[in-house]
Order: structure tokens, then C-alpha cells, then sequence
């Protein structure tokens, strides 16, 4: 799927760094630092000691400079109205059959029977067609004398050899899937099991599909096996290349106020009273099994738990995968924490599909309201960060390609949001939810123009309100100052 990726620019040693900065940049190492500062005295937050104020807007060119970057930032910011900023304890809960259980009574009809949802011959036959097909098409441009511009067109991401070896996959999957699923007769929905997914025929006639997995479950109407939810852009992305055999886009048929307004009353109903409404974004449901039959068309929202009035990221960098740049050729790829976040996808009809992950309990208040380190020495770390630490193999990898002496990469600062990240406690499976500068960011090189600048400035309300979008961001501990590595946890 053609995405943003997040880079993180938490990066302890690199092998290409400029020069040792101004004001020390600082990568948490987990020490008692931040521990310290929770146990300070809080104020008297009934009174208003100890509000914290921070600017709402942050216009500076250059921010900072070196031989190969020049940031600027033109950025709101976004932070609590109250000025005060409490840090939660938290920690990973378990996901049961009884917990699915109990949602699905809620959210569905009494089913009259089940079966796992597994592919049959036609559904893998239906597939295989995809890419007979396409083989068809590139046999096409062979006979008109140009296979070499196959891959040169966006529309036909397969390569020959791709194409030859899923249409093998699917020839073999054919030989020994079943005609037929049987199923059987169920009248609640106690049979849920770990690492399946399965299908109801509920009561009021309609078809349900249940995915019960380690760390997160789905739960939809009117599908009987695993959705895919597709916004505008990855629908764009991954479906319009396939076009005349995968269905249309689906617009909604219920506003955006009307969708929020039951999205909200759901939440609250199915037990998430906690948690605030983060992005949004139009989608297309399709059902995995069969990728040209869409369901619906509705509004897909992006809920996280609200501690006090925090500003809330829509797309989440827990979720994304973290990329780094090592001292060698290669991006390494790391594990993150688990994120919270609920999506549900709201039609003409109602809720019609929830999936909820990484589920955490809130164990306590750990400070009311910690002091935070003033906004001016935080847009200093900042500076430097990016400064010192941006992957300079890049540019001079750019350099060689092009022969030339490269122009300095103009990197700007565009959201900048005082909000919740969560990071692991000391010697502890628990987690704070502290609050941290979440940074976004664009560059881009001058040799590519405004032209380039205008597409990405084109996208970034998108990124923002998107819970599936991935996007750059830098992220620092507002307690400490320190550089917040996902990967790690602090």
C-alpha cells in the first residue's frame, strides 16, 4: 500500500551527523529522570497555580541552518485549553473470547448459525481471474511491440514474473480448498476462538463477520469475512490500477454530522465513554474474500482515549512502521508499542464495522499536572534534532546520482500538538501516558521547485485527519526534553 512513511528522527549515533550542536539534543536512555520530575510538587490545580501557557502559533524562517538543511517553521500548536497536564499509568489488557463476546451481543443480531470463514474453490478462482487478466493485458503490450513500458505505467503495479507466480499460488490453493463451507447452527456467540475469523447468519437475516486476534479485534455487518476499509487515497492508490474489475467508489450517504453523531452514541453504548473522536475520513468497505464487491460506503472514525482534554492525533506513529537510518545501506525496520485506538465506520444504516486495538487500562494518576520545560527551550531541541540528526547518506547519495553539488534540503515544520504519547515505565511492564511535542514535518529539495512544496502542503490536511496516514514526525518528551524513540519506548 503506497503510503507516507514516518521517520523518526530519534537517533542516538549516526555515522554521517554535523558538527556537535549549540544546545545538547538529549535521547532518553530510560533513566530516572522523568521519574524525578513526577515526583515533584504539583500546585494547587484547583486555583490555577501552575497553569502552563504555550504559544498558539509558531512562525520562524530560518529556524535553524547548516551546510545541507535549512528548517523553518510555519506551524499552529495545538494544546490543552486548561494548562494543566496530567500523566496517566496504564498497562496492556488481554482480549478474550468473553470480551469480543460481550461487544458482539451488543453491537449485533442473535445469529442462527456460523462457520469459519475460509476460502472456497470460486473464491479462489475469482482472484485467479484478477491476474489472467492481467497477464492478458501485458501479452498486449508484448504483441504492440513495447513490453519494456509495462512498468513504466502506474496502473500495472504486477511485474511479468509476479504475475506468473501468483497465478501458480492461486492454481495450487484451488486444488485443496473446499466446494462448500459447512456451518453450523449457533444461537449466541460464545464458539469465538483466537486467530480465526468467522461468519454469522444472524436472526434478522443479514451476515456478520467476527476476526478475533491476539492484540485487537473486528466486528462487521453485512460481511462474512475480514473488511478492508479504503479512504479516497488508498483507494486511488491500490484499487484504481485494477480498474474494471474492482467496484466503484461508494460516497456516503449520510453526512458527516449525522455519522458523528451516531459514531459517538455507539461508542458510548458498546462501553468506550472514555474515548474522544481523533480523524476522520470517507471510506469504501470491501470484503476481503471478494476485493469487487463493495458493501457500503460511509465515514471511517478514528477514536483514542481522552485523558483530560488532550489534543488528539488522528494518525498514529505507534501504528506506523518506525524507519531509521542505519550507518549502512539499508532502512531498519522496529517494533513499536501497541497503540489504543478504536475505528468505526458509520453508514446510512448505522455502525457498521468496529475494530478496537492494543486495549489498555488506566491504573491511575500519576501527577495532576507535571511541569513541562518552557516552549523555548523545547524549539531548540527541536532545531537540533532535526539538524543533527537528519540521514545526511541521503543527500549525498543524491549528490552522486545527480553529479552535482546539491542544494540545501528545506525542511518545514507544519503541526506541531502538545498531546499523549504513551512510554514505558521504568522497569515495568506499565506504561505513562506522558505528554510529548509531536512534531510534523515536510522537506523537500529546491531543484524540485514550489510545484513540490504545493503537492505536499496539498496533503497534509489529509495526514493530520487521517487515522490511517502515515506521516514524518518528531516526537519529544515535554517533561524532559528528551528525543522519544517509539521503538524503545522512551
Amino acid at each position: 500500500m503506497k503510503r507516507l512513511f514516518v521517520i523518526v528522527l530519534a537517533l542516538a549515533l549516526l555515522a554521517a551527523c554535523q558538527p556537535t550542536p549549540e544546545q545538547e539534543f538529549v535521547v532518553n536512555k530510560g533513566d530516572d529522570t522523568v521519574e524525578q520530575k513526577l515526583n515533584e510538587p504539583q500546585g494547587d490545580a484547583q486555583k490555577g497555580v501552575g497553569r502552563q501557557v504555550f504559544p498558539d502559533r509558531w512562525d520562524e524562517e530560518p529556524l535553524k541552518e547548516s551546510e545541507h538543511l535549512v528548517v523553518r517553521a510555519h506551524a499552529d500548536v495545538r494544546t490543552k485549553a486548561d494548562g494543566l497536564y496530567p500523566v496517566y499509568r496504564t498497562r496492556e489488557t488481554e482480549i478474550t473470547a468473553d470480551t469480543v463476546e460481550n461487544i458482539a451481543v451488543k453491537f449485533l443480531d442473535k445469529p442462527t448459525s456460523s462457520s469459519e470463514s475460509l476460502m472456497t474453490k470460486k473464491d479462489y478462482e475469482r482472484q485467479l481471474q484478477h491476474f489472467l487478466d492481467e497477464r492478458a493485458r501485458y501479452d498486449e503490450w508484448v504483441a504492440a511491440g513495447k513490453p519494456d513500458d509495462w512498468n513504466n505505467v502506474d496502473e500495472y503495479e504486477w511485474t511479468p514474473e509476479e504475475i506468473e507466480e501468483e497465478m501458480n499460488r492461486y492454481k495450487k490453493w484451488i486444488q485443496n480448498a473446499p466446494d462448500s463451507l459447512t456451518s453450523q447452527a449457533v444461537n449466541d456467540y460464545s464458539g469465538l476462538q483466537e486467530n480465526k475469523t468467522l461468519a454469522f447468519t444472524l436472526a434478522s437475516g443479514g451476515d456478520a463477520s467476527i476476526c478475533f486476534e491476539k492484540g485487537f479485534y473486528v466486528i462487521t455487518k453485512g460481511c462474512r469475512d475480514f473488511p478492508n476499509l479504503y479512504s479516497v487515497y488508498d483507494y486511488q492508490e491500490d484499487l484504481k490500477w485494477k480498474e474494471g474489475r474492482y467496484a466503484e467508489w461508494m460516497e456516503p450517504e449520510i453526512s458527516y454530522e449525522d455519522a458523528k453523531n451516531i459514531c459517538l452514541s455507539e461508542a458510548e453504548r458498546l462501553g468506550f465513554a472514555g474515548f474522544s473522536i481523533a480523524g476522520s475520513y470517507e471510506a469504501t468497505l470491501f470484503e476481503s474474500k471478494h476485493p469487487d464487491a463493495a458493501i457500503a460506503g460511509g465515514w471511517c472514525f478514528g477514536l483514542k482515549r481522552d485523558f483530560d482534554g488532550y489534543p488528539l492525533l488522528a494518525s498514529d506513529v505507534h501504528a506506523t512502521q518506525v524507519l531509521e537510518y542505519d550507518s549502512g545501506d539499508d532502512y531498519i525496520v522496529n517494533k513499536v508499542i501497541p497503540p489504543e485506538k478504536l475505528l468505526m465506520f458509520v453508514t446510512k444504516d448505522g455502525l457498521q464495522m468496529i475494530r478496537y486495538d492494543g486495549p489498555k487500562d488506566v491504573s491511575g494518576l500519576v501527577n495532576a499536572n507535571v511541569e513541562l520545560l518552557p516552549f523555548d527551550e523545547i524549539k531548540g531541541r527541536i532545531a537540533n534534532a532535526l539538524i543533527t540528526c537528519f540521514p545526511y547518506e541521503m543527500i549525498q547519495q543524491c549528490t552522486q546520482d545527480y553529479e552535482e553539488n546539491w542544494p540545501r534540503l528545506e525542511l518545514e515544520i507544519y503541526d506541531v500538538m502538545l498531546s499523549t504519547f504513551t512510554l514505558r515505565v521504568k522497569d515495568s511492564s506499565d506504561f505513562y501516558e506522558m505528554p510529548c511535542w509531536i512534531v510534523s514535518y515536510d522537506w523537500c529539495f529546491p531543484l524540485n521547485g514550489e510545484a513540490s512544496w504545493e503537492y505536499l502542503k496539498s496533503t497534509r490536511d489529509q495526514e493530520l485527519n487521517d487515522p490511517g496516514m502515515y506521516h514524518r514526525t518528531l516526537i519529544i518528551n515535554a517533561v524532559d526534553g528528551s528525543i522519544v524513540r517509539p521503538d524503545d519506548g522512551y
